[in-house]
């Protein structure tokens, strides 16, 4: 059964002179539980891929339907509540406050979460800290961590709404090799014990190796 599946997506974006195709004709369909990962070189489309199996962005034309809704269905308050529940993201730059220490910025986006209590949104937060091994620097702001640090915070945050799928975009790409494998065997594990799960944009052939299935895009074209 496809949790992610896209059909005859394209995306171009217009500007007043020139019009760029990032996308052109592209399927995928992503299984319950698969681990994938999306390759290519630098401005093959990508990120934008991602962008639109995580509802952030819409395509110009086809359609994209995630865990059986159907994107272009929603209305924009619906497609933002979907998106809190069912979808994790990761970056390569980590996006953390840093006004905020590690507990509070795992805590974000359960505030957008109705009917959770301050109480439960803080026992979730710690409970995600545990599971990413840093339950000890909860206290700490991301400038007093290492970078493999921030990026499990950061895979602590995007746990933290419980979600089926975890969008990761170049998540070791400010990372030295240890601490890459590092977050690559956490999402290891995710993928393998938890069922989760996760689509991972990436340069690294190594680690593109240790997911089920590699999707290869060229100048916006899937290709094999």
């Amino acid at each position: 059964m496809a949790i992610i599946e896209l059909k005859e997506v394209n995306k171009v974006f217009r500007t007043d002179e020139v019009e760029t195709q990032a996308l052109e004709n592209v399927n995928i369909s992503i299984a319950k539980g698969e681990f994938v990962s999306i390759m290519g070189p630098s401005g093959c489309g990508k990120s934008t891929l991602l962008n639109i199996i995580g509802l952030l962005d819409t395509p110009t034309s086809g359609t994209v339907t995630i865990n059986g809704t159907m994107a272009a269905n929603m209305k924009d308050s619906a497609m933002a509540a979907f998106r809190n529940a069912k979808l994790g993201f990761v970056f390569q730059s980590f996006h953390l406050i840093n006004s905020l220490n590690v507990l509070d910025n795992v805590e974000l986006p359960l505030l957008y979460r109705h009917g959770l209590s301050g109480s439960e949104r803080t026992a979730r937060a710690k409970e995600v800290l545990e599971r990413v091994g840093l339950s000890h620097r909860m206290y700490h702001r991301p400038s007093q961590l290492s970078g493999g640090q921030c990026q499990r915070v950061a895979i602590a945050r995007a746990l933290a709404g419980n979600p089926e799928i975890i969008l990761a975009d170049e998540p070791t790409g400010n990372l030295d090799s240890r601490m890459g494998a590092e977050v690559m065997q956490l999402l290891g594990e995710l993928n393998s014990q938890d069922g989760r799960t996760i689509v991972m944009v990436t340069h690294n052939d190594d680690q593109a190796a240790l997911t089920d299935r590699i999707i290869r895009l060229y100048d916006g074209r899937q290709v094999m």
